[in-house]
């Protein structure tokens, strides 16, 4: 569902709040950038920054989106061999439940982390939430808020915030989705590194004609964010959530 562009938006309203709450500053580097469409926000924040992807088709289209900040670069290059350090902000966005091994994925990103920086991890959660569009994209598990910090805490992290952003509105209709099964555009990838390859590409969750017109800004998406907001802390019932950690200062 995170290709799904007011889902999207939303993520950027919670993205917003909690940079003006825990003073998020740049440079920043974006590990698993996909198209580039977070690392383009930040651009209109004028951050600067680094936005990363293994992904040959990701990088180019990446470069595309952030084409209008020369103060971001886009590198196709895999996190092991990303050799710069000293970020304020690192975000790993719809990263780490693609990899198999995350404990040493979210141990690479934190020392690439200044002491003092934050680290924002989005991911799905709730192991009850598994559907068929996990694996379409090549997703290797959920999250429970407890697993996700105690992964944290052991790259040596301190979790400061989990917010959901997906219940109630964008869960409901997930699953309602999922149940009727509607997609139309399939991942025929066989191979889950092939798959998270294209997860930025193809879409899961998209119905042709009412999926454009849902995409669409509107008043009504902005009444449903701020509905949304009040249920951020309900982690245990959505189907993912941004978790922020800080790198202690020594």
């Amino acid at each position: 569902m995170a290709t799904f562009i007011p889902l999207k938006r939303y993520m950027f309203y919670l993205l917003d709040r909690l940079i003006e709450q825990y003073k998020l500053r740049d440079p920043f580097l974006d590990i698993g950038c996909g198209t580039g469409d977070v690392a383009a926000y930040l651009g209109t924040k004028n951050w600067q920054g680094k936005a990363i992807d293994f992904s040959p088709r990701a990088a180019e289209m990446a470069r595309l989106a952030v084409s209008p900040y020369p103060q971001i670069t886009v590198e196709q290059v895999a996190l092991a061999d990303e050799a710069s350090d000293g970020y304020q902000t690192i975000l790993l966005w719809d990263v780490v439940e693609h990899i198999e091994d995350d404990l040493t994925a979210i141990r690479l990103a934190a020392s690439r982390l200044k002491p003092g920086g934050a680290m924002l991890v989005a991911v799905p959660s709730n192991p009850r939430e598994w559907r068929w569009d996990d694996e379409m994209v090549g997703h290797y598990r959920r999250y429970t808020v407890a697993a996700m910090e105690k992964l944290l805490r052991e790259a040596g992290l301190t979790p400061v915030e989990f917010w959901d952003f997906t219940f109630p509105v964008f869960w409901l209709m997930r699953r309602s989705y999922t149940w009727l099964n509607l997609n139309t555009e399939k991942n025929t990838m066989a191979n889950t590194e092939e798959r998270t390859k294209t997860s930025a590409i193809v879409h899961a969750w998209h119905i042709p004609v009412i999926g454009n017109l849902l995409n669409r800004p509107s008043v009504l998406w902005r009444v449903v964010y701020r509905f949304q907001y009040a249920f951020r802390h309900a982690t245990g019932f959505g189907h993912e959530f941004i978790a922020l950690a800080i790198k202690p200062a020594n």
